[in-house]
């Protein structure tokens, strides 16, 4: 995978210390190619990778005051986490799409006009589910379409029950405001 420097590694974590920026410089241009090369290997895309590697550096660039034993292991175990992260998001997206393709093949039998009215409603439900900010988003499709109960969400994130029902109230009360025929489809039907 990458070639790991214990030399480079002494000389910029002193240099990370004292010049962030050009610590991070050195970082990027030792690193970047060969972080992309890999996360393109298990993705499969490049603008998917380019993001992924995008959130690495980002993210090492946060917490830059704490990293004190070794760029590579904690670039690497960043890597590995966003990677996951990416993965766990499509599975979710699957799901999601598997239960409105349920969802919307229960109306179809109905009428075709209902199953028009549900799309619609569905369409609208996804629009306004991207305007929330993403932890209450994260939670949102936790609760409604992975069907995770608030114990389960607050275990799995390490937050409070109550900042959960926080989120999803949240959640329901923009789609309420918006648009009131989504709100019921996500409060009764789900």
């Amino acid at each position: 995978m990458i070639e790991y420097d214990l030399s480079f590694e002494k000389q910029t974590l002193e240099v990370l210390e004292h010049n962030p920026n050009l610590a991070f410089t050195l970082i990027y241009d030792k690193y970047s190619k060969d972080l992309l090369h890999f996360v393109l290997s298990k993705v499969g895309d490049k603008k998917v990778s380019e993001d992924i590697l995008q959130n690495v550096f980002s993210d090492f660039w946060s917490n830059k005051h704490k990293i004190n034993k070794s760029i590579y292991g904690y670039l690497i175990n960043s890597l590995k986490y966003q990677i996951f992260n990416y993965f766990r998001s499509e599975k979710v997206k699957a799901k999601y799409l598997i239960h409105l393709s349920v969802y919307l093949d229960e109306i179809n039998k109905i009428t075709p006009h209902k199953y028009l009215e549900a799309k619609e409603v569905m369409e609208h439900i996804e629009k306004l589910m991207e305007q929330l900010p993403k932890q209450c988003r994260r939670i949102f499709v936790m609760s409604r379409f992975e069907h995770k109960s608030n114990e389960e969400i607050a275990l799995e994130l390490n937050i409070s029950k109550r900042t959960v029902e926080n989120y999803i109230t949240q959640a329901l009360a923009f789609i309420r405001k918006k648009n009131i025929s989504a709100y019921i489809a996500l409060t009764f039907t789900v």
